[in-house]
C-alpha cells in the first residue's frame, strides 16, 4: 500500500508494478483546529511563512486513511511512527 501526498493527488492505493497505483481511496485531512504537535507547530509555521500548498499536504499527512485491502481507517502520522519506532532495547 501506498499513501500519496502531492501534485497528483492525496490517496491511499495498491501500487502495482505495470498499472501503476490502483484501487486508489481518497485521503481525509485532519481538521486544522484538531492539530496535535508537531502536525500543529508544522502546519502554523508553513502558513506563517506564506507556504499553503505544504500546509495543506499537512493536514493530510496528519489525517486519516483507508486501506484499500481490508477497508480499515487508520490515522496516517500514527500508523508511520509505529512503523518506524526503533526496536526495543533489551534489558539484562
Amino acid at each position: 500500500m501506498i499513501i500519496a501526498v502531492g501534485d497528483y493527488g492525496c490517496y491511499s492505493a495498491v501500487r502495482d508494478w505495470d498499472r501503476g497505483d490502483i484501487e486508489r481511496r481518497a485521503l481525509q485531512p485532519a481538521r486544522v483546529e484538531e492539530l496535535g504537535d508537531p502536525g500543529r507547530w508544522m502546519h502554523a509555521t508553513a502558513v506563517r511563512d506564506g507556504q499553503q500548498r505544504l500546509a495543506g499536504g499537512i493536514t493530510y499527512v496528519f489525517g486519516s486513511a483507508e486501506c484499500p485491502v481490508c477497508a480499515s481507517v487508520f490515522n496516517i502520522a500514527e500508523a508511520h511512527t509505529a512503523a518506524n519506532l526503533p526496536p526495543a532495547l533489551e534489558t539484562r
